[in-house]
């Protein structure tokens, strides 16, 4: 009873919580790498750490992981098209902002198990949701339904990084991705570098070497992807690119699906 409260307490709040209303800010910003900073999400090039206590040294209080060149080269093409997209794990809505600018006709899902989420457009659908949670994903599946977006042009996994969320979160969502579309994984590797993200087992297969294993169409042991969901893949996964971004950590997959 408690948790019901507290949930409706922070949704009654973030629902009365003014929000940057993206519909009216024009902004002369023509690539997606100068929007990700601009909106400052870690998917940009020079962002300011906002966990940075050194305010001295410039250099130490930047991040970003520069992945804007790897979603140019793979979504160019649809930066003009109507296109539905949902990102998984959102924070305060960066990358949402900068999604909403590039792609200028985009219909944009968001899920986010927090409600820190900050923007708000005529496009944009943010759902809380925390996606080990069944009874939330049915709401959420719901809400596709009534917007009639059933299946989305591109998904992104910007969430925990845990590695069994990587895992479900592809086993949950990847079906959902149109035909054509894309399926990306942000930090698939976070997990190796810090430990809190690892729950993996000693004989659990690393995701880089599943997402090999699923593009050369060989069978694997896994306790997520059983052997149904990997045969689903091997008929419906066209390609899969990792691609390597500026800090030692950043580490980004497309999967395309046919």
């Amino acid at each position: 009873m408690k948790k019901l409260i507290l949930k409706f307490y922070k949704e009654l709040i973030f629902k009365l919580k003014k929000k940057i209303d993206l519909d009216l800010k024009k902004l002369n910003l023509n690539s997606l790498n100068e929007l990700f900073n601009h909106f400052e999400t870690d998917k940009g090039s020079a962002v300011k750490n906002p966990y940075s206590k050194n305010k001295d040294n410039l250099d130490k209080s930047l991040i970003g992981h520069g992945y804007a060149e790897f979603y140019e080269f793979h979504f160019s093409y649809l930066k003009n098209k109507e296109i539905k997209l949902l990102e998984i794990g959102t924070w305060k809505g960066g990358s949402i902002a900068s999604f909403h600018h590039y792609f200028s006709k985009a219909i944009i899902f968001c899920l986010d198990r927090n409600y820190k989420f900050q923007f708000k457009s005529s496009r944009i659908n943010f759902f809380n949701c925390n996606t080990r949670n069944i009874n939330e994903l049915k709401k959420f599946e719901n809400l596709l339904i009534k917007k009639k977006s059933e299946n989305l042009d591109i998904i992104i996994d910007d969430a925990s990084h845990i590695y069994s969320d990587i895992l479900n979160n592809f086993k949950i969502f990847f079906k959902k991705v149109k035909s054509g579309g894309f399926y990306v994984i942000e930090d698939l590797n976070h997990y190796k570098y810090y430990s809190h993200l690892n729950d993996s087992s000693s004989d659990s297969l690393g995701i880089e070497e599943i997402l090999k294993l699923l593009k050369n169409g060989q069978i694997f042991k896994s306790s997520t992807l059983d052997e149904e969901f990997q045969n689903y893949c091997f008929n419906n996964i066209l390609d899969i690119s990792i691609h390597k971004g500026i800090q030692d950590d950043s580490y980004i997959a497309f999967i395309k699906k046919k």
